[in-house]
């Protein structure tokens, strides 16, 4: 059985830091955004780059950011955009995504987004 909490959720029982990095209001406004399209921590850090195969075990907030980039990446198309779940995705959110990887973890940027 997988258990599963939002992100904020997640990030309050952290104490609001996540790798020992303090979110601020707007990352916070960013994880409430992502709460809204149903993203949310499952409790396995596993992640895998489907390029490069590459994986790793990543802080939970910060996987299931880097699972919500792919998929949201994999729906992308010239006229529609993107989306999570049918739910649709502005391009400026899933950059802030991105950016907040690379906030909370440098490598995991590096090996994941990057």
């Amino acid at each position: 059985m997988v258990l599963l909490m939002n992100l904020t959720e997640y990030l309050v029982k952290n104490g609001n830091k996540i790798n020992g990095k303090t979110l601020s209001q707007p990352d916070q406004n960013l994880l409430k955004k992502l709460d809204d399209l149903g993203v949310v921590v499952s409790f396995s850090g596993y992640a895998e780059n489907p390029i490069t195969g590459f994986t790793d075990t990543l802080d939970l907030l910060v996987a299931a950011l880097v699972r919500f980039s792919y998929k949201v990446y994999s729906t992308y198309d010239f006229s529609g955009g993107m989306n999570f779940y049918g739910k649709k995705v502005a391009i400026g959110t899933y950059d802030r995504v991105k950016m907040l990887v690379l906030k909370l973890d440098n490598a995991a940027y590096s090996n994941f987004i990057d």
